[in-house]
C-alpha cells in the first residue's frame, strides 16, 4: 500500500464520481491543497479520512487502499454521475450540480443515526410549503 496507489486511486474514484477535490475537502474540512497531496502521494490521509472517504465513494477500504481491484461497478461508465447514457428515462438523475455533488458526499460520510436526522429534517423542509 503504497502513498502512489492510494492517491491514484483517489483521483481514479474522485473523477468517476464526479467530484472535485474542492467538493472532498469540503467534506474531510481541509483544505483543497491537502487534499491535492493525498493524490499526487506527497501525504497520505489518516484513517477516518480513509474511513469517510470509502463511504463517500461507496467502495469498501480495501477498494480504496488498492489492495483488491475496484469493484466492477465502478468501471461502468453507466453509473457515472456525469454519464448521460444510463437510460433514457432517468439519465437526468445523473445530471447533479455542484452543490447536490457537495450534499451527498456529506451525507455519505454521516453515521446511520445522523444520516435519519438528516432525513427528518429534509423531509420537514420539503413539507413546509
Amino acid at each position: 500500500m503504497s502513498p502512489n496507489s492510494i492517491g491514484k486511486n483517489l483521483r481514479t474514484l474522485r473523477e468517476k464520481c464526479g467530484y472535485t477535490q474542492q467538493h472532498l475537502a469540503n467534506v474531510l474540512s481541509i483544505d483543497r491543497s491537502t487534499y491535492s497531496y493525498y493524490e499526487s502521494g506527497k501525504t497520505t490521509p489518516d484513517i477516518s479520512s480513509l474511513i469517510l472517504l470509502a463511504n463517500i465513494f461507496s467502495v469498501s477500504l480495501q477498494d480504496l487502499l488498492g489492495q483488491e481491484e475496484i469493484s466492477p461497478i465502478l468501471n461502468d461508465s453507466s453509473v457515472k454521475p456525469s454519464s448521460k447514457r444510463v437510460t433514457d428515462n432517468n439519465s437526468h438523475i445523473y445530471d447533479l450540480k455542484k452543490e447536490e455533488l457537495q450534499l451527498i458526499a456529506f451525507f455519505r460520510a454521516c453515521s446511520p443515526e445522523q444520516k435519519e436526522q438528516i432525513m427528518k429534517i429534509a423531509a420537514e423542509i420539503r413539507n413546509e410549503k
